[in-house]
């Protein structure tokens, strides 16, 4: 047998999917095997790809390996010549594969090879090609002069920027994503190192097959497209442990002496720096505008005052003894209150805020009627600071749009979308998003043949024209009559142009794209939407975790005659109240449903202790009838019926 194609699986189906589609294209010609690790995967992953894919060998593990092992397990079952150990996340061209294998044919030291990588808008990844971990690489990269100086051999060399991407090189460090191996150089250094978990094991084994007398190849002339963190968020703190820890690792196992410890002591001294970095953007990312907000409510709160207590009393002060507290009251109370009422729903949208603003100062006004004579201090100051503040926080978001700062959601932005590929494939596409709001905006077809014209925009030769013309920022590309060569080659053309792709290949259930190397991906499937995705359900799920979290918190003697294991529920309460936990939830992650936290009860009612005595088959499908017809009101009545059991682990 040729070539063994080993791929590592972690809820990622659906792009593992298109993956698979790629890949029987590629090998249709090929004396070829393709082994499939799923690593305890809670997506139902082998369930929804086995019967599409008969002649893949599947191999079920009942725990998560990590990457290493993993590709190790399917190493010992692997009987080719050849090995390609390859990302689910990733779309290969139709002749990608015998290509390579020319390669190693036409180059007999090479003991590995690579491919020039971009992500799903076209973008290249840097890590297609590598220098080995140096302490000046790292300094550079961790002080950012490497991104400042892109091509220069000494600021960029642990990504070798100086050498043209398009073209072929001997490298020292290719990527575990495409990493294609032959059999003798895979024998000599025996797999993947199982000491890395994930990341750093690619970098580790590239060394040891240079050591043993191999070479590494980087192949600039073969391009693939590789979607990017889809298994793991790249911008995560957990992120920046693992790949730093496992530097460490590659450090001690192959440097000596001083060097060694200055390096460590530098990676150690890295990590703390980009943990702090990650918490600072995460605050920013999340909370960013609601800071920004509350500064300027309160700024403008505090100036009325000043202004009614200098102008309109002639500089006598209000008294009371709630008066200290008023503006910082106030502002929390507006806050909270455009909150709810979705300001932070579409950043993008001014005019969002401004009906935001305007509810926030009704409440606010309501609020302050309800309070005692003693604790009220001005009408006239909540009024006028109300509204200027509405005012002030509109023409801000405005302002933030015009100079770029916050930049469109694509699912808030109204945009256009169009479908490259027959009129058969234009129509599976329509029903496959049947149910999702991305259909609404799918204005027409885009044919691929020069004489495919018939209700179409035009043909695939016009796509930059056409894009151009009616403001086109989203396609979506069918793989069937175009190859998947084809794509990749449209989507090179017409990167750096603010449009997302998406991708479908043809006889697949599944559409997929990721906008960048650091997003987690986007996909749409026969399952269809999910209210729980919608920002008000999640917005109103959270709102009720907190307040039941805080009575149970603030009434916690009572709670004890109501609540089996009472000292449990607290940790429960409070685990809830700051959002490592919800009331309810599914009884597994799966990637293809809204993200939310644990869950102390299931759909069911079940308390998740209870999880391991159930079906999981059932279970999988309650969590995604929850997800799809979420309403909160459905939360309360599974919180009441079961209330007893919220003190279940």
């Amino acid at each position: 047998m040729q070539l063994s194609i080993i791929i590592v699986n972690y809820n990622v189906k659906y792009f593992l999917e298109q993956c698979l589609y790629s890949v029987q294209k590629s090998i249709e010609s090929i004396d070829a095997e393709v082994l499939v690790v799923d690593n305890d995967s809670n997506d139902g992953s082998i369930a929804y790809l086995q019967p599409l894919f008969p002649r893949v060998k599947f191999i079920a593990s009942k725990t998560n390996l990590g990457f290493a092992k993993a590709n190790n397990l399917a190493l010992q079952q692997a009987s080719g010549s050849y090995i390609l150990f390859l990302n689910p996340d990733t779309i290969i061209p139709e002749d990608s594969i015998a290509n390579c294998l020319n390669f190693f044919y036409e180059h007999s030291d090479c003991g590995a090879l690579g491919v020039q990588m971009i992500d799903g808008s076209g973008n290249f990844l840097p890590e297609s090609k590598r220098a080995f971990p140096s302490l000046t690489a790292a300094f550079f990269k961790l002080t950012g002069l490497s991104m400042l100086f892109p091509k220069s051999k000494l600021f960029n060399q642990y990504a070798l920027g100086h050498l043209d991407k398009n073209d072929n090189y001997q490298v020292d460090v290719l990527a575990g994503a495409f990493m294609m191996i032959s059999k003798a150089a895979i024998e000599q250094t025996k797999g993947f190192d199982e000491t890395f978990f994930m990341y750093g094991e690619d970098i580790d084994l590239s060394y040891r097959i240079q050591k043993s007398g191999f070479k590494n190849y980087y192949f600039g002339k073969q391009t693939i497209i590789h979607f990017k963190g889809e298994s793991t968020k790249r911008g995560s703190l957990n992120f920046v442990k693992m790949f730093y820890n496992a530097m460490t690792i590659f450090i001690k196992k192959h440097y000596r002496g001083s060097k060694a410890t200055l390096f460590s002591t530098s990676i150690n001294f890295a990590i703390w720096i980009r943990a702090f970095i990650s918490v600072i953007q995460n605050v920013l990312n999340k909370s960013g505008m609601l800071i920004i907000d509350a500064l300027v409510v309160y700024s403008v709160l505090f100036y009325t005052k000043m202004f009614w207590v200098n102008i309109i009393r002639d500089g006598f002060p209000f008294d009371g003894d709630f008066e200290p507290y008023a503006i910082p009251v106030y502002t929390i109370i507006f806050i909270i209150s455009a909150q709810l009422s979705g300001i932070y729903d579409n950043l993008y949208k001014p005019l969002k805020a401004l009906i935001a603003s305007a509810t926030a100062v009704v409440i606010l006004l309501a609020f302050y009627s309800l309070l005692p004579e003693t604790y009220r201090f001005s009408r006239g100051v909540i009024l006028t600071g109300g509204i200027l503040a509405g005012l002030m926080v509109t023409l801000i978001r405005w302002l933030f749009v015009q100079l770029g700062f916050i930049k469109p959601d694509e699912v808030l932005v109204n945009k256009q979308t169009i479908v490259v590929g027959s009129s058969i494939e234009h129509v599976q596409v329509l029903q496959l998003l049947s149910k999702t709001a991305v259909k609404e905006r799918i204005v027409g077809r885009v044919g691929v043949k020069e004489d495919d014209l018939e209700q179409s925009l035009g043909n695939i030769q016009e796509l930059k024209k056409i894009t151009k013309q009616i403001g086109i920022n989203e396609i979506i590309f069918c793989e069937g009559v175009l190859k998947f060569e084809q794509i990749i080659q449209q989507i090179i053309s017409l990167k750096n142009k603010s449009i997302s792709f998406k991708f479908h290949a043809k006889k697949s259930h599944s559409i997929v794209g990721s906008d960048s190397k650091t997003s987690s991906g986007e996909t749409f499937s026969v399952d269809g939407d999910y209210a729980l995705s919608k920002p008000y359900q999640q917005r109103m799920k959270r709102m009720l975790d907190v307040w039941l979290a805080a009575i149970i918190l603030i009434t916690f003697p009572f709670q004890f005659i109501l609540i089996k294991n009472g000292n449990t529920a607290l940790k429960n309460a409070w685990k809830v109240f700051v959002g490592k936990k919800t009331w309810v939830g599914y009884s597994s992650y799966q990637n293809t449903l809204p993200l939310i936290a644990t869950g102390i009860l299931l759909p069911s009612g079940y308390p998740m202790s209870e999880v391991e005595k159930l079906n999981k088959t059932l279970l999988r499908k309650s969590d995604t009838i929850y997800a799809k017809e979420y309403d909160w009101m459905h939360d309360i009545k599974i919180i009441m019926e079961n209330y007893k059991y919220l003190g279940g682990d």
